[in-house]
């Protein structure tokens, strides 16, 4: 089982944003505890020039994460609406 800690970043996200979407990203923590790549389950990528870097897309949201395998620990990084500098400056 993996633990999920958040940026500030995606912290300040998850508290400003409307309460269905915040259901949405709750159900995707809640597998990403136990399934850190849920292909089959959700949109997912590798973030391009990134070591162990994804992104999930959750409807016009995308979560950008970090996995470090040796401490089963998944890092939030970024929650934000799709634009060009979603995937600027990880």
């Amino acid at each position: 089982m993996f633990k999920i800690r958040f940026s500030a970043k995606a912290e300040r996200f998850l508290i400003k944003c409307e309460k269905k979407i915040k259901e949405r990203f709750r159900k995707l923590f809640l597998v990403l505890e136990f399934t850190p790549l849920p292909v089959r389950l959700f949109d997912l990528r590798k973030v391009a020039g990134e070591e162990d870097s994804y992104r999930i897309r959750v409807s016009k949201y995308r979560v950008l994460y970090h996995i470090y395998w040796e401490e089963k620990l998944i890092r939030v990084i970024k929650i934000e609406r799709r634009k060009g500098r979603t995937y600027k400056k990880l």
